[in-house]
């Protein structure tokens, strides 16, 4: 026999006495899905005079609007606001000339006292942070009416909407 066939018959021979060991993982995911609902989806304020804030809080009560995390993921809710129609009042830190406030708050049990208002008009303002899936969070708004209307017109009734939206943020403090 020659030294080649040797050497391969005891490379073969080392190949079968060595077991192979193998193992496999298994991943599973789900998709989160990011929804949410909110209720009521209407405030009408009523008329609200210049500079005077109006807010939807009652005694009482935990807050006047909900959000429901109806998604199949922890959610992180952000508020934001945008311009009024027809009149165009912008959103603001403040009430001013066409500029209105509009802010948040979050009642403490057992809602006694009116909730610290946080501003709401800033794009991505944090409304809650880590909302369970299926889990609901309480909250009230309340609206700075402008200091003036430089295109004033009394058969006018402003609108505006506020955006509540999910997303997955993670690590931002909430208001």
């Amino acid at each position: 026999m020659s030294k080649a066939m040797l050497l391969v018959t005891l490379v073969v021979l080392l190949a079968l006495a060595v077991p192979a060991f193998a193992a496999d993982i298994t991943l599973t995911v789900t998709l989160g899905v990011m929804a949410i609902e909110i209720s009521p989806p209407t405030w009408a304020m009523g008329v609200v005079p210049p500079t005077v804030a109006k807010s939807s809080w009652v005694s009482g009560d935990p807050g006047y609007f909900t959000v429901t995390n109806t998604g199949n993921a922890e959610a992180d809710i952000l508020i934001e606001c945008g311009n009024t129609s027809p009149s165009n009042w912008t959103p603001g830190a403040s009430a001013g000339t066409n500029q209105f406030a509009l802010d948040l708050g979050i009642g403490v049990s057992p809602y006694t006292s009116e909730p610290v208002w946080n501003q709401a008009w800033d794009h991505g303002s944090i409304l809650t942070q880590n909302l369970a899936a299926g889990a609901s969070k309480d909250f009230d708004l309340r609206f700075t009416a402008p200091s003036a209307d430089s295109n004033y017109n009394p058969s006018d009734d402003e609108q505006f909407t506020v955006t509540l939206s999910a997303t997955t943020l993670g690590g931002i403090p909430t208001l």
